[in-house]
């Protein structure tokens, strides 16, 4: 699944009215609506845990705040779409199980620089909506 059909996907399925950001290249998110800015990641494999960038999480959750909107992290793999309302997931101390990992500079875009990134795990269970 490409970035632009979960984008369709989730309007049609979840009523989000998503706009994607893709004019943008700088910006931190991948979507927006009045409501929400949203982070979009198509998985070729499905775990049950889903992982997350400490740094994308702080700047876009940080951004919603300012700006009065929820911060959602949607992920579709194999098994499906997954949307996590990150700034939920926060108001309720949720536990990331935060760590420091080595991992491609850039994914998909070949390369072999490898750097640590601070990254966290959402279970696929505490997601807000599922397709």
């Amino acid at each position: 699944m490409t970035q632009q059909e979960l984008l369709e996907e989730l309007n049609k399925e979840f009523k989000l009215e998503l706009v994607g950001t893709d004019a943008d290249k700088f910006c931190r998110w991948d979507a927006t609506s009045d409501k929400y800015l949203a982070e979009l990641k198509c998985r070729r494999a499905h775990y049950n845990t889903q992982m997350i960038e400490y740094d994308k999480l702080d700047c876009v959750k940080s951004e919603a705040d300012e700006t009065g909107r929820d911060f959602l992290y949607c992920v579709s793999t194999p098994s499906g779409i997954y949307v996590f309302n990150i700034s939920d997931l926060c108001k309720k101390n949720y536990n990331f199980n935060w760590e420091n990992k080595k991992l491609p500079a850039k994914t998909d875009f070949g390369g072999s620089e490898w750097v640590d990134k601070k990254v966290g795990y959402i279970n696929v269970n505490d997601s807000s909506y599922h397709a």
